[in-house]
């Protein structure tokens, strides 16, 4: 019983490679090569309106100028405002995660306290950097700080966002 397997594996493997080398090579029937054939050549009134045509066509130039570099992702903004400034312990979350404890009212610098949201409290002055977009404390009123955050759009415009942290209300 195993010799009759062995040859029967043996013929379907000639078959197979016999079959291989017929579909590679193809049938053996080549068609018969196409004869050169010149184009005929345009009449002299189809040829006159050809060139009118190119000669009226506009040639068109790109000019890049006030656009931007299409090669350029839009999602990253180019240079950020104070990358080469370490950051600060207050721009380690975001502006709103931060909330007002606190403002220290009429004296000659106003100063504010806030708290992370790990519970840690920090000393904010007009000029103090706070939030992960280098948001800056630019007013203390006796109930609010302003913080004014700069960015860039991806079509280079100069956005500029206003945050008022408040104090919590209390009853009483």
């Amino acid at each position: 019983m195993d010799r009759t397997w062995t040859k029967a594996i043996v013929w379907g493997l000639l078959l197979t490679a016999s079959g291989c080398d017929f579909f590679i090579s193809g049938s053996g029937d080549k068609p018969p090569p196409a004869e050169a054939t010149a184009p005929k050549p345009l009449p002299e009134k189809v040829k006159s309106k050809l060139d009118e045509a190119i000669e009226a066509q506009e040639s068109y130039t790109y000019n890049p100028i006030g656009k931007r570099d299409p090669f350029r992702s839009f999602l990253s903004s180019g240079e950020r405002v104070g990358d080469d400034v370490p950051q600060t312990p207050l721009q380690r979350y975001e502006v709103d995660q931060y909330q007002l404890v606190g403002i220290i009212w009429g004296v000659e610098r106003p100063r504010a306290l806030v708290q992370d949201p790990e519970g840690v409290g920090h000393v904010l002055e007009v000029g103090t950097y706070i939030g992960k977009n280098w948001g800056k404390v630019t007013a203390i009123n006796p109930d609010a700080v302003i913080v004014t955050e700069e960015y860039q759009t991806f079509k280079g415009d100069l956005v500029v966002n206003d945050i008022k942290l408040t104090l919590p209300v209390t009853e009483g």
